[in-house]
């Protein structure tokens, strides 16, 4: 994951090590948060990732992932509200995770 400006032309890695990032999303306290799809299936660029190996992961300051929930199927977008992820999966299902911003 990396940041950078409109106005300028450096990129800055905030975090690595989750893989397949689909979504990223602050939370509480300005954390960063980011919905890995998963494990790629080594099928043709854009193929989603293998079933059940998705994680919800919150970047540390030095420059880290932590998980914060695992075992998503495929999921696809991230809400964050207050201390709740809203996670919607490749299949179309909600998943709602409960106390994820401290």
């Amino acid at each position: 994951m990396v940041s950078f400006r409109p106005t300028s032309n450096r990129v800055r890695e905030v975090a690595s090590g989750s893989p397949l990032l689909v979504d990223v999303e602050f939370g509480r306290g300005h954390r960063l948060y980011a919905l890995s799809q998963g494990v790629g299936s080594g099928g043709p660029e854009g193929s989603p990732a293998l079933p059940n190996t998705g994680a919800l992961v919150k970047a540390n300051r030095d420059g880290t992932f932590a998980v914060v929930a695992e075992g998503l199927n495929q999921p696809t977008s991230l809400e964050l509200i207050g201390k709740t992820a809203y996670v919607v999966t490749l299949g179309g299902e909600i998943w709602k995770i409960n106390g994820v911003s401290h």
